[in-house]
């Protein structure tokens, strides 16, 4: 292939050099000019989608923060406080959401966050729109077609995307978005385009909804997305060099438009022309040296950037462009190599989240297949941490839970030989004795990424190679039942992410430590009940009065535990005066 593309051009410069002078400066022209305007278009294609992969990966990054906030914080099942202060928290960081809204399994939305405040319990009913029906019948992501705001005129997308409850599995509403495309308009004005060139995005009803103008999008500018790039009217100029790279997003599409005027993509095609002509002018033997060379020139580095190309194309991202020119194919060489660093960069990122999501996934959803099999409330804070410290390889974990009638927290279990010696020492700590104490109180996770930074920090004789440490409180329905501390021996070895996994964790526990209580409380009313049963079937063959008390008696001291048991009655006797009075 390569070999044929050199021996044609060869053949036709040489051929083109022995035509008489005028005939070969037309021809060569005309050649020169659709080359350079396939060139320009190519490169206005070029700058379209690199513009065009900026935009998606501004919406994508969009969607996996919202589809992280329920794979990792399971929000659905969270209080409302926790559900309120995620929400809030991440309208705050990110300037990109106008609003931010929890729906429930029925349609109903349970809580909405806005840039002017927050609704609760709207009763907003989005069971019958398609953000709710899509994600919910698909199990995917739902981006509803770019819309403009009735007051500010601004564009927005809603995205809306299911969440599940990560124990059972089940649907358990959406997590919806509304999405500012004022960003989008900040990606068109810092766009690198070639000479006065512009990037503007538009959606399928051809409204532009980006422009580094935001005139031209408040003003609700119309543009008519040609099917095929070339030359076309654009928006600035009537005949421009327009390419077009079209982005879907679920149903919905969107098409990054570069434009180019068109005196500017084809000056380069005039300049050759009299280049052209004086060469031919001066001698033929000159033009077909020169096209020796210029054949050389151009098919090189084609042939290196082919073979990079290809050899990208099947996974070797180490490979590079030699580029040797400042010319457009130097300039495309260069590009060739910013995006596959780029694309290297991102694989690489991609490979170490997703990894580092997957093994939190995986570990959240075994301690939570674990604990929904445990009722013992021992083993089950024995399974808790011992998981949770060779899952993730800290360095400690324990668990303490609240004893209502004391006031304090005891200590339930911990890892390695350090957590039995505490626990057969009946460890506790008051509620307002360190980080542990502060946690369950304000009922709010700790963290010390470096202990010997904080003076509050309490040392455990025990554990001396603690150097970070977090508590994070086991809520179940706004009631505090203990608290999940767990010590690392890397300074900030722990961190916010640490917080969050463990929080997740800590939700599940409070149920298991629930349901637990309550099996333990069943199954105490249920020995009861039957210790009732035997003493009264016992009663009831008795013959006597005098045996129905011993049987009494006797049952009733062992059912309780009593060293002696007795019954004693009285019964009425009359005096001479005629009243009566009780004799043992």
């Amino acid at each position: 292939m390569r070999n044929s593309l050199r021996t044609r051009l060869i053949l036709y410069f040489v051929s083109l050099a022995t035509v008489p002078m005028i005939f070969l400066g037309l021809v060569l022209a005309q050649r020169n000019f659709s080359v350079l305007s396939d060139q320009a278009v190519e490169l206005q294609r070029e700058v379209a989608l690199r513009i065009a992969n900026e935009v998606s990966a501004f919406i994508l990054e969009r969607e996996n923060e919202l589809r992280l906030l329920n794979r990792v914080q399971n929000i659905q099942v969270l209080g409302e406080d926790l559900q309120l202060r995620i929400l809030s928290g991440l309208l705050a960081t990110q300037n990109t959401y106008d609003e931010l809204s929890l729906v429930d399994a029925n349609g109903k939305e349970k809580l909405s966050v806005n840039r002017l405040g927050t609704r609760l319990n709207t009763q907003r009913d989005y069971a019958n729109s398609p953000e709710f029906e899509n994600p919910q019948a698909s199990g995917e992501t739902y981006f509803s077609p770019v819309q403009f705001d009735d007051e500010t005129g601004e564009p927005f997308m809603t995205i809306s995307l299911p969440t599940y409850d990560l124990r059972s599995g089940a649907f358990s509403g959406i997590l919806r978005a509304d999405i500012r495309f004022k960003p989008v308009w900040d990606l068109m004005s810092n766009a690198d385009t070639p000479g006065s060139g512009i990037v503007y995005v538009v959606n399928d009803h051809n409204e532009i909804v980006a422009h580094r103008d935001p005139t031209v999008v408040l003003g609700t500018t119309l543009f008519a997305v040609p099917e095929i790039n070339g030359f076309y009217p654009g928006l600035e100029s009537d005949n421009a060099a327009i390419a077009v790279v079209a982005d879907y997003f679920g149903d919905e599409v969107l098409y990054t438009v570069a434009e180019l005027p068109g005196d500017e993509a084809i000056a380069l095609a005039g300049e050759n022309l009299f280049l052209t002509v004086g060469i031919l002018v001066a001698t033929l033997g000159v033009a077909i040296f020169l096209s020796f060379l210029a054949v050389r020139q151009i098919v090189r580095p084609i042939e290196g950037m082919a073979a990079t190309a290809q050899a990208v194309s099947d996974g070797d991202l180490s490979q590079r462009v030699i580029v040797t020119s400042r010319d457009e194919i130097g300039t495309l060489g260069a590009s060739f190599n910013s995006m596959t660093d780029q694309l290297q960069e991102l694989i690489s990122s991609l490979e170490q989240r997703v990894e580092s999501r997957t093994r939190a996934l995986e570990a959240s959803t075994e301690i939570g297949r674990r604990l929904a099999t445990i009722l013992n409330l021992h083993q089950l804070v024995s399974e808790v941490v011992n998981l949770i410290k060779t899952t993730f390889d800290y360095y400690h974990a324990h668990i303490y839970l609240l004893d209502e009638a004391t006031r304090t927290l005891d200590m339930a279990g911990g890892t390695g030989e350090v957590g039995q010696r505490m626990l057969a020492s009946g460890h506790k700590l008051r509620l307002d004795q360190g980080l542990v104490g502060r946690a369950a109180t304000t009922k709010t996770p700790v963290l010390i990424p470096d202990v010997t930074q904080d003076p509050t920090w309490l040392p455990n004789p025990l554990l001396p190679d603690t150097l970070a440490e977090t508590a994070v409180p086991i809520i179940y329905q706004n009631t505090v039942l203990g608290v999940l501390d767990v010590q690392h021996n890397i300074t900030h070895g722990l961190s916010d992410e640490d917080v969050r996994l463990l929080q997740a964790i800590a939700s599940q526990v409070a149920i298991a430590v629930r349901n637990a209580r309550l099996y333990e409380q069943a199954q105490q009313q249920a020995e009861q009940q039957t210790t009732i049963n035997e003493i009264s079937q016992r009663i009831r063959k008795a013959t006597d009065v005098e045996s129905v008390l011993q049987i009494a008696a006797h049952e009733l001291g062992l059912a309780l535990g009593a060293r002696r048991a007795s019954v004693e009655l009285s019964r009425p006797t009359v005096t001479d005066n005629g009243r009566t009075k009780e004799r043992a």
